[in-house]
């Protein structure tokens, strides 16, 4: 699929936006994209899940449920508080304490990965190392919300690659 255009393209193009609520809007709809694409990758019957009245809180426990790792519970419901917020109180605005609190929801690994992408994006701009939490809160949010997202596409990834999907002998689920 050479013409097919690049998902994580358009997912950093995405959040490379200077409007928080669009950013915030958007994420929130990549990464519940991906829970539904991990979530399917884990059951037999992936077409059976429509049939199945999932919101975004659902679609999460579901993923914890089905093996992805519970430290996400906590960072994913968190994010979709504030997406939530914003979508629904428009004058609203993320806030510094959204970006508190979405860092501190994520699990130790997931904060060290956030501070070395950090770090990463400083240098490859030629800039100096700065303070993480110093960022204004859109910078910190993007940066948490694209480690989230990455997370969910490795766990996607690692679970095709151990246990490809087949629907069971005389089933046809694809």
């Amino acid at each position: 699929m050479a013409n097919s255009p690049d998902p994580d393209a358009a997912y950093f193009a995405a959040m490379a936006a200077d409007d928080a609520f669009g950013v915030v809007i958007k994420a929130g709809a990549y990464i519940d994209h991906e829970l539904i694409k991990l979530v399917e990758a884990t059951v037999l019957a992936p077409k059976a899940l429509k049939q199945v009245p999932l919101d975004y809180a659902g679609r999460c426990a579901l993923a914890v449920a089905l093996g992805l790792d519970d430290r996400f519970q906590a960072p994913l419901s968190a994010l979709g508080k504030i997406r939530n917020r914003l979508a629904h109180r428009p004058e609203s605005l993320l806030s510094d304490e959204d970006a508190k609190n979405l860092y501190k929801a994520l699990a130790g690994l997931e904060r060290t990965m956030v501070h070395e992408n950090f770090a990463k994006t400083l240098a490859k701009r030629g800039q100096k190392e700065r303070r993480f939490n110093d960022e204004p809160a859109l910078d910190r949010f993007v940066m948490i919300a694209i480690v989230l997202r990455s997370a969910l596409v490795v766990a996607r990834m690692h679970i095709e690659r151990v246990r490809p999907m087949t629907p069971p002998r005389g089933r046809d689920d694809s």
